[in-house]
């Protein structure tokens, strides 16, 4: 995971003191790290880790996540440009 006070997590800074924030998305990056545990997954496991999430970012976020057909596509057009394989980290 990302430090807490690396610069991209920090809004204000002086010469004596930040102010950092969490990134929201590292809860949800690190269920997925979890479940895949490879540098590599198929869309489907994507697809169903992402559809049955038990972290949430927020109390009032009870339902599961939406995926449109857009960002499905997006997932499907990665895995094509890597051998049916989606990287979890790096450039995509």
């Amino acid at each position: 995971p990302n430090y807490i006070q690396a610069a991209s997590n920090c809004i204000v800074s002086g010469q004596h003191y930040l102010v950092c924030c969490v990134n929201d998305c590292e809860v949800l990056l690190d269920e997925i790290e979890r479940k895949v545990a490879a540098p590599t997954a198929r869309p489907e496991t994507i697809l169903s880790i992402v559809g049955n999430m038990t972290s949430h970012i927020s109390i009032d976020d009870d339902q599961p996540p939406h995926l449109d057909s857009s960002l499905r596509a997006q997932l499907a057009q990665i895995s094509e440009a890597h051998g049916g394989e989606v990287p979890i980290h790096g450039r995509l």
